[in-house]
């Protein structure tokens, strides 16, 4: 063989060996990348029953946070408390709850305290104003009487909005894919599973959506803890008797007062009563017993005469 066939041979077979280790790499590099796995059990087994299930993306949230939000589209959840000393706390509260409902508002709860003789009275208001007209109604709030205290929160709850959000995209992408899975499925066994599936994921779907439906309310709507105090010590007014029948009544009252307190103080004093019995009867038996072991004197002779059989004294 001449000196240019042997090394046109040797520059073929350089050639060829490199193609078929380039080959090998790169079939090498394509059969390790990643592969997209079932996620979930049901359908695996669906599949292997001969369907393929659609392409979706996988159900459960990426590792790496939410992407950064602008300023303009923050969630912040405001919150006010405020206490008030006005002269009536009821009018007072009553025109809180105009002052609500005037701005699109409502009253959530109410609780109202008439006070006593040594306590002021006090009522208590959460109203529900929209965030944007928050700031409006704490300034007519103010107006009713004089502020003892007042109080303003913002929390961002932007990272919990978009939480919430991509696990209900997500759980909602997997109940679709389960959905169109169970349509083409052909192993009973494998559907029943699946469906056990789809009531967990429909289960889970649904609380995020009530969570998220309550942090929506609390963006839109803040939260107004409102209390009102008496600026005097002081209960409702005593009741007026008038006439014979109003004294009759007041009879009736104090009798039933009276009856009243007694069945109190029998109550009370009912434990003590209890334990003294329970003393007196351990005392009279201790007594009792000492008395039976007690000796008997021995019986002491008379002076007088013993009669003899036949009526006759002794000589």
């Amino acid at each position: 063989m001449s000196t240019t066939s042997c090394t046109l041979y040797r520059t073929w077979v350089t050639l060829a060996i490199a193609g078929v280790a380039t080959l090998g790499l790169v079939t090498g590099c394509a059969g390790s990348g990643p592969s997209h796995r079932d996620n979930t059990i049901a359908e695996s087994r669906l599949a292997d029953g001969g369907v393929v299930a659609p392409e979706a993306p996988p159900a459960t949230v990426p590792e790496q946070g939410p992407a950064p939000v602008d300023d303009e589209t923050r969630d912040v959840v405001k919150t006010a408390s405020m206490t008030i000393e006005v002269a009536n706390t009821s009018e007072a509260a009553d025109k809180a709850a105009v002052l609500a409902e005037d701005a699109d508002g409502r009253v959530d709860s109410r609780s109202e305290n008439a006070g006593s003789d040594r306590g002021f009275a006090q009522t208590s208001v959460v109203l529900r104003v929209p965030v944007t007209k928050l700031d409006g109604v704490v300034r007519e709030l103010k107006s009713l009487g004089t502020v003892q205290s007042a109080e303003t929160t913002s929390e961002d709850v932007t990272a919990q909005r978009v939480d919430l959000d991509a696990r209900i995209k997500a759980l909602q992408t997997s109940v679709d894919r389960l959905l169109a899975i169970m349509r083409d499925a052909r192993d009973p066994d494998a559907l029943i599973t699946a469906e056990d599936a789809l009531s967990q994921r429909q289960a889970d779907l649904d609380s995020l959506r009530a969570q998220r439906e309550a942090l929506g309310d609390r963006i839109e709507y803040s939260t107004v803890d409102l209390t009102f105090v008496a600026e005097t010590i002081g209960g409702p007014a005593p009741k007026q008797y008038q006439g014979f029948g109003g004294q009759v009544e007041r009879g009736w009252d104090n009798m039933v007062f009276v009856v009243g307190n007694l069945v109190l103080l029998l109550g009370l004093m009912l434990p003590w009563l209890i334990a003294l019995v329970i003393v007196i009867a351990v005392l009279y038996g201790l007594f009792r017993l000492a008395g039976s072991r007690r000796p008997t004197p021995p019986a002491v002779e008379s002076d007088v005469d013993v009669a003899q059989p036949d009526g006759k004294p002794d000589a």
